[in-house]
């Protein structure tokens, strides 16, 4: 019988470490915290004329880690807008594309994807930049 908890025992150690391993690798931080008030996954949101309810940044696997794209969430139909993304405050918008799917119902969603221009270290995230502007 001792044996046995011991051969259990090692199974549910192996199963855990197996489980903490690949939640270590994914190459995607969610932030799913309520809209524009308290800091994005990587940084404070700083968000101009939409609500982000969510946000999502895809990394290159690299090491140090570089940001790639940035998925976000606004409340409401805001896909006829055009959306931009930046970092800390510069006022440079990086992106080469940022499109809109608005999900349907009232008020619904838009998930935006965006592909940045040029990757950016995550260690030198202090605040992400979302401009939402009307039309297209």
């Amino acid at each position: 019988m001792r044996r046995n908890n011991r051969i259990l025992v090692a199974a549910v150690a192996a199963g855990a470490l197996v489980l903490a391993g690949s939640a270590a690798f994914t190459n995607s931080i969610v932030d799913g915290r309520a809209a524009n008030t308290v800091a994005g996954a990587y940084g404070a949101l700083d968000v101009q004329n939409a609500t982000v309810t969510a946000i999502s940044y895809t990394l290159d696997g690299n090491d140090p880690p570089s940001v790639t794209a940035v998925q976000f969430t606004t409340q409401g139909d805001t896909s006829g807008s055009t959306a931009q993304i930046g970092f800390n405050g510069t006022g440079t918008m990086n992106v080469t594309g940022c499109t809109g799917t608005h999900s349907g119902g009232s008020p619904g969603s838009t998930t935006y994807d965006c592909t940045l221009g040029t990757p950016v270290l995550v260690s030198s995230i202090t605040s992400t930049d979302i401009v939402v502007a009307a039309g297209a």
